[in-house]
């Protein structure tokens, strides 16, 4: 800490318990804010939204909330990858006639033809505008979306796309749906209700409010508590690399997930400290000063919480010796002359139960961001859609060649116009090519807007943070592999 300061990124991955540990062990041992879980592309917008109408929410839209939902809108979300239980649950709904579904998408995938899912063909970067139009250019689902039980569930990819969180939050006022967040990893939830962002505290403080602050201090026996809020993914990544800040401490994170992983290996490698907390060895361990080992949830007990909010604790299932993250910080944080007080699930526990119950006297405003005007494609580019697919070359398939062996092959998506436009027919060999390199990929043809082009975000031959360096919404090149 004496060389500047030092980042935090605990990853999206924690259960409750250990996600607690890492907020106080930042704010009490570092005497620092900047933190931030999200290893994703995400926005200052999305923060706020999170702070707004996630954190200390409790529990909202459920599971039974989408069976039997009389119309479900998805915006940035394609349930059958990203969140699989409740693809299911809104196809039992529809299969008995009680859901109907809009989703905001830039084709027809196979998860919106299983739930008969109307498709409102929007372009990757212009989902507010499309949200603003629902009430004029979608009058029946601005109609469906006042019916009672109606729900609004955005993505994380919405975070992503600056004004689409808002405009959600508009349309959600104005019919009256309900509206949920619905993240990939299990940890994010809980991420949220630690505190584990740059604006946010444990239990729904916020940094800005100086009450909040002054009641952890005094929960916490801190003098030194930071009041300014930190930095996010990316500018603790920027100002590690830069020297502003001196080290880093980080989780179970994939600089491939990163928006820009040559950020994060940039300032792995410019960082004057690099301390890990890991299960296993990682592309960060080679980077890391100090790896400290940590366990898996089957040799730990916990607390998730899910999506809808709901806590869903578990117990340990093998026996080991390997620590928790919240032990190992505790124990870290002792040696530093701080006490932490979560090396027990029971001390932890009770520190939850006195944040819990609290809401600001005041709401903080959401932060505005305006929707950038959407790129206009020229001869031979595309805008860029992706998303992750939920079997993918993500890590947690590491060794499991046969579960991977299941993943739909990676293919670049295309209408038939644009195909035509490039000289390429289907099964054709394309390549997609961005600021960094290109990823080419067989063709397949598919129903969609002109001008757009979808590929796999993490998928076997299509990394396409790394290989790529461009995101959703981004211009990119095409060509016919010769």
């Amino acid at each position: 800490t004496a060389a500047g300061g030092v980042g935090v990124l605990p990853g999206g991955r924690l259960p409750l318990e250990d996600a607690f540990a890492w907020s106080r062990f930042a704010r009490s041992a570092l005497h620092t804010n900047d933190i931030d879980f999200r290893m994703r592309h995400s926005s200052a917008e999305e923060a706020s939204f999170l702070a707004r109408r996630v954190a200390g929410a409790g529990l909202g839209v459920t599971y039974t909330d989408l069976e039997h939902a009389p119309h479900v809108l998805l915006v940035a979300l394609e349930p059958e990858e990203e969140c699989g239980t409740a693809f299911l649950r809104l196809r039992k709904g529809m299969l008995a006639g009680r859901v109907a579904v809009t989703t905001l998408a830039p084709m027809t995938t196979r998860g919106s033809t299983k739930l008969r899912a109307t498709v409102v063909a929007t372009i990757p970067g212009r989902e507010a505008a499309a949200l603003e139009r629902v009430p004029t250019d979608h009058a029946e689902l601005a109609e469906a979306l006042a019916q009672p039980g109606a729900i609004i569930l955005v993505g994380e990819r919405a975070g992503a796309q600056p004004g689409t969180l808002s405009a959600a939050e508009a349309l959600a006022e104005r019919t009256g749906a309900r509206l949920a967040w619905i993240p990939r990893r299990a940890g994010e939830r809980a991420a949220v209700e630690a505190g584990l962002l740059p604006g946010l505290l444990p239990g729904a403080r916020r940094v800005a409010d100086a009450q909040s602050r002054a009641d952890l201090a005094a929960q916490w026996a801190v003098d030194q508590f930071p009041s300014t809020e930190g930095r996010d993914l990316a500018g603790i990544l920027t100002a590690v690399r830069d020297g502003e800040l001196g080290g880093l401490l980080v989780g179970g994170v994939d600089p491939l997930d990163a928006p820009d992983p040559q950020l994060v290996r940039d300032a792995l490698a410019a960082a004057g400290f690099v301390v890990q907390l890991e299960v296993r060895r990682s592309e960060i361990t080679d980077h890391a000063d100090i790896v400290l080992p940590v366990a898996p949830p089957v040799e730990k007990g916990g607390t998730f919480i899910n999506w809808e909010g709901r806590h869903r604790p578990f117990g340990q299932v093998l026996a080991s010796r390997a620590l928790a993250d919240r032990t190992v910080l505790d124990a870290l944080a002792r040696e530093m002359g701080t006490a932490l007080g979560t090396a027990t699930l029971d001390e932890v526990h009770e520190q939850l139960a006195e944040l819990a119950d609290w809401r600001p006297e005041t709401e903080a405003p959401m932060a505005q961001a305006v929707a950038a005007e959407a790129p206009q494609p020229g001869a031979g580019q595309a805008v860029l859609a992706t998303w992750k697919m939920m079997i993918d070359d993500g890590r947690c398939l590491d060794g499991e060649p046969h579960l991977a062996g299941t993943a739909h092959r990676p293919v670049v998506r295309m209408s038939p116009q644009s195909a035509s436009a490039i000289g390429a027919a289907d099964g054709s060999q394309v390549s997609v090519r961005g600021p960094r390199g290109a990823i080419t990929l067989p063709l397949a043809l598919t129903s969609m807007p002109d001008g757009v082009v979808w590929l796999p975000q993490h998928s076997p031959g299509s990394h396409v943070n790394d290989m790529l360096g461009a995101g959703a919404g981004a211009l990119v090149d095409l060509e016919v592999a010769r």
